[in-house]
């Protein structure tokens, strides 16, 4: 008998499977894929997710979740945080404000006087949305307290309301300084519409607040979370399964078959479900919601992420290329129109850590969520694509490839949607103009963790929609 089942595959389940566990609730965390090798295509690994890590500088959400839970990753600050091509133009994002400005300057100094004051604002609005988030981390406002906090609120977002009107209007006057503000949106934001003011700040300010890397990628985490579960008594982390059936009541029984094809049965008094996971049927019937917000404001995943996964030669790789790069083909057509990649890659790192001649390079669009899109055909020719539109900007990449499976990069793609993050499209609530949703369910005991709940907040988001969840089981959170 468990106190609490989380089921996800997705960072914010195994938060709060390990901060439920840390906080001495018996908890099971079934991980239907499991993370294993699902990143290892021949004899390379590559990186889980390629959105760039923010949220680990000091006092920041995901420190302090580390520090509380006894887990000590050596982090690697990210400078530049990322960068972003266009054609004839290359922008680094880097941790210091001045050198931002300069470095944006630089690509358009028609703009200089209006970017830094632009930066001045990004800077004072993030971290009154970073103090917005530590003081109501369910982020809409609930009790008599959270609403008189935000009527004390409301003077700053009417002035950032005009700093995003002064924003729209700079990217109005350049296309290309256009292109640059939205491809940080993809890079760093989980909505593709209404991305409220405030937090549409507190995103561009991630190369201030700072970005980061794990030697092991966020695979490093997911093993340090789940090392932690572990090492609880009575912990239970089973991956590679499959939920056969839930049922709900006072207590919850879900039974489940392991990766050896035998059923077993566990019950517990709480259910945590990550809203990535793709059997939420078992929980709810389809022809209805989870709970009021859900209905009143419903999520439509809009995007999925398509990644192809090379070994490329170190040589094609530029000597400045930053870990994270938004390549942009074309500065005329919507950034969701075949026309943004993202990459990541670690070439000098990598190249003097390993005995091969070969490194990993992650290429990653996102494509509509439609059937067709998806079918292996048209993923074949958008990967073809990929390689292609990539020659302005790593133009001996062909040449270099070294290994390239598409079978193996569609399989992975697909497999990850319960990892990683797709692109979200909600409606902001009518009072607060936050796109933040519930995670307590029509069952009192059963809740929801997961990115698409906090996703003004982006990555940091995910990481509290956990500890979220498990507050609510621990009777922490009202």
């Amino acid at each position: 008998m468990y106190g609490l089942i989380v089921i996800g595959d997705d960072l914010s389940s195994h938060v709060a499977a390990a901060v439920a566990s840390k906080n001495g609730i018996k908890t099971a965390l079934l991980a239907e894929n499991g993370m294993g090798d699902v990143c290892s295509v021949g004899d390379l690994t590559f990186n889980v997710d390629p959105t760039p890590l923010s949220g680990f500088g000091a006092n920041q959400n995901y420190l302090s979740l580390l520090a509380g839970l006894d887990i000590s990753e050596e982090r690697i600050l990210l400078d530049p945080a990322y960068q972003i091509i266009l054609p004839e133009k290359r922008i680094d994002f880097f941790n210091d404000k001045e050198a931002l400005v300069k470095e944006l300057s630089r690509e358009f100094p028609e703009l200089t006087a209006k970017i830094k004051s632009f930066y001045d604002a990004v800077e004072r609005n993030s971290q009154t949305a970073g103090q917005w988030l530590c003081d109501h981390p369910l982020i809409q406002p609930g009790s008599a307290k959270d609403y008189l906090d935000f009527i004390k609120l409301i003077p700053r977002l009417i002035r950032c309301k005009f700093d995003d009107m002064k924003l729209k209007q700079m990217m109005s006057q350049n296309a290309s300084f256009e292109k640059v503000m939205e491809a940080q949106k993809v890079l760093l934001s989980f909505k593709t519409n209404n991305q409220n003011s405030l937090f549409s700040h507190f995103q561009y300010g991630v190369p201030l607040r700072g970005a980061y890397h794990f030697s092991g990628g966020k695979q490093a985490l997911f093993d340090s979370l789940i090392k932690k579960i572990e090492s609880t008594a009575d912990g239970l982390y089973i991956n590679r399964c499959e939920v056969l059936s839930i049922k709900k009541g006072k207590l919850i029984e879900l039974t489940y078959m392991d990766k050896d094809g035998s059923a077993s049965k566990i019950e517990a008094d709480h259910l945590i479900v990550s809203t990535k996971w793709q059997n939420m049927h078992l929980v709810i019937d389809r022809k209805k919601k989870l709970n009021l917000s859900d209905f009143i404001r419903p999520v439509k995943i809009s995007h999925y992420p398509f990644t192809i996964h090379l070994g490329v030669s170190p040589d094609c790789i530029p000597e400045r290329m930053a870990r994270h790069v938004a390549v942009i083909s074309d500065v005329n057509k919507n950034i969701y129109d075949d026309n943004l990649i993202i990459l990541e890659s670690n070439a000098h790192e990598d190249a003097k850590n390993t005995s091969t001649a070969m490194i990993p390079l992650l290429a990653t669009v996102f494509l509509p969520n439609d059937q067709n899109i998806w079918s292996k055909d048209h993923l074949s020719q958008t990967a073809d694509s990929i390689i292609d539109r990539l020659e302005y900007f790593l133009p001996f990449l062909k040449e270099n490839i070294k290994f390239f499976d598409i079978e193996e990069s569609i399989k992975i793609s697909q497999k990850q949607r319960d990892v990683v993050n797709p692109k979200y499209q909600m409606r902001n609530a009518f009072l607060s103009g936050f796109a933040a949703k519930k995670n307590k369910t029509k069952f009192g005991n059963v809740y929801l963790a997961g990115a698409s709940l906090l996703a003004d907040a982006g990555f940091e988001g995910e990481i509290i929609s956990g500890i979220n969840a498990a507050a609510r089981v621990s009777g922490k959170m009202e």
